[in-house]
């Protein structure tokens, strides 16, 4: 990196040699595995050993909150399973599974003892060939969902991470140049803190920054949702903020005009208030735009302040640092803890913009440091040869 203020190049680094692959792959394994926009970040991937057999793994969730914990797959077509989240039952065949927080997922929220400890037992079964964490914080929850369980360290044993990927679109840093753009990417607006965007953009506009802000959003919102406020009045209220000089707001766009937004932008903002993991903020780096971020759940291992990016503080619980009122959406106090929250949160974007929007030379610098997260992090290749080495236990011993 270059000294702030210098005008020298800024190195981008590459991915080390596929020294990690297998030395000889055989035939192409027949894997069963999902189709949700998942899997093209964490299991398909190109592995030379696999041949993905993508069909629907949860449909019973649309009836049963529980049901995206388990997998009922009847065995022709393939040899060998990668899941997502579920565990796969009704079938013989080995699998992995990949998985983002709790595993198998049952949340604080939904929780069923004695499915949680049948499908807990099928991990430590000779049939699971492993469990495959996304993140650092993916394994802090599954340490604290099974803290009393006796056999946990030969669950531990199984569990390897291996990070989401994500193909560079993009091999060298932005300049900024003209008004200050802001992107805002987030179906669910209110978990993903929508609003604080929003006032950070009325402060800054009264600041005299020329700030344009794009927000892509269905703007869903449910009051059953796990974190969010609970409250009509209040969502109402909030999303009025969107009618403001300077925002645009899309409903949906096809995948590629987003990455057409994200590589114009300044920053991607995301101040969610819970995501275990948020594969916005990576398609954003691979775009080399760097993410302003909640410091919260999966997203400090992902941004970096002042190399890609920034995080804003947040109070985190002190075991898994997520969200301390997470679940705790009908207790008194709760809607006020959310409004405090989007307050502090909008207050200190507010001030990391005002201080350092027209400061062309760190701009580039954060611009470097989201491509060489992109290379570093989570190349496809990196990704990639992790998971064909996993895939090798799938075939029978010599």
């Amino acid at each position: 990196m270059t000294l702030q203020g210098t005008q020298m190049p800024v190195p981008i680094l590459r991915p080390q040699p596929d020294t990690g692959a297998p030395q000889s792959l055989g035939a192409p394994i027949r894997i069963r595995t999902g189709h949700s926009y998942h899997v093209y970040f964490t299991i398909a991937l190109g592995q030379s050993n696999a041949r993905f057999v993508e069909r629907a793994m949860t449909p019973l969730n649309r009836y049963l909150s529980w049901a995206d914990s388990i997998s009922f797959l009847p065995e022709p077509g393939f040899e060998a399973i990668h899941a997502w989240n579920a565990i796969p039952q009704l079938t013989r065949r080995p699998y992995v599974v990949t998985f983002e927080d709790y595993l198998p997922r049952m949340p604080d929220d939904r929780r069923i003892g004695w499915l949680e400890r049948r499908l807990r037992d099928d991990l430590l079964s000779a049939r699971c060939r492993g469990i495959i964490a996304i993140s650092e914080y993916a394994l802090r929850q599954f340490r604290q969902q099974h803290r009393n369980f006796p056999d946990l360290p030969r669950l531990l044993e199984k569990i390897e991470l291996v990070y989401p990927a994500v193909a560079p679109r993009t091999d060298r840093p932005k300049s900024r140049k003209g008004p200050l753009k802001l992107l805002f990417v987030g179906r669910d607006f209110m978990r993903k803190g929508g609003p604080v965007l929003l006032r950070a953009h009325r402060k800054l506009r009264r600041a005299g920054v020329p700030v344009q802000t794009t927000v892509v959003s269905s703007l869903a919102w449910t009051p059953r949702d796990y974190v969010g406020p609970p409250d009509a009045a209040y969502v109402d209220a909030a999303l009025r903020d969107l009618d403001q000089v300077g925002i645009m707001h899309h409903p949906s766009l096809p995948p590629k005009a987003v990455y057409d937004l994200m590589d114009a932008a300044d920053y991607l903002v995301f101040p969610t208030f819970h995501d275990t993991f948020g594969f916005v903020s990576i398609e954003a780096l691979a775009s080399g735009t760097p993410v302003i971020a909640t410091d919260t759940c999966v997203l400090p291992e992902i941004i970096r302040t002042g190399r890609n990016g920034y995080l804003l503080p947040f109070d985190n619980d002190r075991i898994v640092g997520k969200w301390s009122w997470l679940y705790r959406q009908q207790e008194p106090g709760y809607l006020e803890a959310y409004e405090a929250a989007t307050d502090s949160l909008s207050a200190a974007l507010f001030e990391r913009l005002a201080d350092t929007w027209d400061d062309r030379a760190l701009y580039e610098e954060l611009s470097a440091g989201a491509v060489d997260s992109t290379y570093v992090q989570f190349h496809p290749q990196i990704a990639r040869r992790r998971l064909e080495a996993i895939y090798e236990r799938f075939r029978p011993a010599p």
